[in-house]
């Protein structure tokens, strides 16, 4: 199928020669004078098959407004036609940017009939450069089918990382590239050649929620959904990301010489590659001990000192756990059964956030934790137990296909060999509409120092441990592992000791 789509990719990319040439020899800017026509006339039948989602992804924007009786500040990048003014909420301050100033004759006709706004000004500049726009000056930054066309996204998620107050928020909804094994992704790289004129540099390839994933937001909540349009941009994804409330701003760490910036980082760097070789040297005798099988007699021990570690965890990170499984109930049966999977239930540390009567099967590769196990689950009471699995999250084979609503997973898939079989695991054994919920330590930000001490001490970290890996980025696997919803927040643990301090949690659905 892959050299057949190549095949007719080649046949559309020759049909369309002589766009190549128009564009070569700038005929083809004459069509930038028509499109905005033609943009004006599909938003309004597109405005009226996603009014629902766009009402749902606009009502929360009122909760960034930060000035008390203030205005909200909001910047849409894009605005083409200014199809979004009729979902702002009332009273609300527009920035309007696009490279594209022949829109402004439609956008003038969105304003007049949107009165419910104040309009601040038209600005006519791509996503990637809005230098007009200060720093931090406003609360919303919306950017609604943009990013299929910008030249450089993570460029344009900088600028609105830079320009978004801290707590501010980052609007979204886009066309993106389908899953590989449907027809629509066959179809999309056939025909995007073609497309890319007719949709004034559109591209409908592109796998947009990974860049949102590494922009650097704190908070990003993001599903995947099939919008009801032609079948090419039928994949969308839809949501908000929040700027982390005190990270320093781009505009910040731009100050100095990008010449120095980068002499100091290759020291860092140099550095740490060092330390963690002497760390490596002093790990010399725990490697020894795993390779003549001594390190066996470690995993009888792990489990009394997890346990014991799980008591001060689970008073830190309390409240966080609370607000995690606060909703784990919403996917009970009709009948009110709710089955619930542990993977790596270790001592059983999230019992006590469980819903009342429940049933909870418990899965561990390590058997020595099973003492610890019955001792949490003579405390909970409130659970029902169905059974103890010895096996490892990457091979549940005791566990049939789509038979538990709910799958739990914390501080595992720092340890897991492969975390992408893990999830395939989870997505077999969950129903569909399930959910899993994760609270997972990752690797922190690269310019950080957490990030520097999680790669130079992960050797000895690794034994310590029982195989914890620190230098995890656990989102990007979740990101890509097929799930039709994802909720991700990215935090810090309070208290915890500064190696796992970055978090990650949330869930996801089937």
């Amino acid at each position: 199928m892959a050299l057949l789509m190549r095949l007719c990719t080649l046949v559309v990319h020759v049909l369309c020669l002589p766009l190549h040439v128009m564009q070569a020899v700038g005929l083809y800017d004459i069509y930038k004078r028509v499109f905005p026509f033609c943009l004006y006339r599909i938003s309004i039948t597109y405005n009226k098959k996603m009014h629902d989602k766009k009402k749902e992804l606009f009502l929360t924007l009122p909760e960034f407004n930060n000035k008390a009786g203030g205005q909200l500040t909001i910047l849409e990048i894009g605005c083409g036609t200014g199809t979004n003014f009729e979902f702002y909420p009332p009273g609300c301050k527009v920035i309007c940017t696009d490279p594209n100033p022949h829109f402004q004759k439609y956008l003038k006709k969105s304003m007049d009939q949107n009165d419910h706004l104040t309009y601040e000004k038209f600005v006519v500049a791509s996503g990637e450069d809005m230098g007009s726009v200060e720093d931090e000056s406003v609360d919303a930054v919306i950017c609604t089918l943009v990013l299929c066309s910008v030249s450089n996204i993570p460029q344009t998620l900088r600028e609105a990382h830079r320009i978004l107050r801290p707590g501010g928020a980052f609007y979204f909804l886009e066309h993106v590239v389908a899953d590989p094994s449907s027809w629509a992704y066959f179809f999309q790289h056939v025909l995007q050649p073609a497309w890319y004129y007719f949709g004034d540099g559109c591209e409908v390839t592109r796998a947009t929620w990974k860049h949102l994933e590494a922009a650097g937001f704190s908070d990003l909540k993001l599903r995947h959904i099939e919008a009801p349009l032609l079948f090419m941009i039928k994949p969308h994804i839809i949501g908000h990301a929040v700027k982390y409330p005190f990270a320093p701003s781009f505009a910040q760490s731009a100050t100095r010489p990008s010449s120095l910036r980068l002499a100091q980082s290759n020291m860092k760097s140099c550095l740490m590659k060092l330390c963690r070789l002497l760390c490596k040297v002093l790990t010399l005798p725990l490697h020894l001990m795993e390779i003549i099988g001594l390190y066996g007699m470690y995993k009888r021990f792990f489990p009394l000192l997890a346990y014991n570690i799980t008591f001060s965890y689970n008073d830190k990170t309390h409240t966080m756990k609370r607000e995690l499984f606060r909703n784990v109930g919403k996917y009970a049966n009709s009948d009110g059964t709710l089955r619930l999977l542990e993977i790596g239930c270790g001592s059983g540390a999230n019992f006590q956030f469980y819903p009342y009567g429940c049933t909870v099967i418990c899965t561990d590769p390590n058997p020595h934790f099973h003492k610890y196990l019955r001792m949490s689950m003579e405390a909970n009471k409130h659970l029902t137990y169905d059974k103890f699995i010895v096996v490892s999250g990457e091979d549940m084979k005791g566990v049939k296909d789509e038979s538990v609503d709910v799958v739990v997973c914390t501080l595992v898939l720092c340890s897991v060999s492969s975390v992408q079989q893990v999830l395939q695991e989870v997505r077999r054994v969950l129903k569909t509409g399930g959910a899993f919920y994760f609270m997972e330590h990752v690797v922190s930000g690269p310019s950080s120092w957490t990030y520097f001490f999680q790669h130079v001490f992960e050797p000895l970290w690794y034994y310590l441990g029982d195989g914890c890996t620190v230098t995890r980025a656990t989102w990007k696997d979740l990101e890509e592992a097929g799930f039709s919803e994802l909720h991700l927040k990215h935090i810090e643990a309070p208290e915890v000791t500064l190696m796992i301090r970055p978090h990650i949690m949330g869930y996801s659905i089937k």
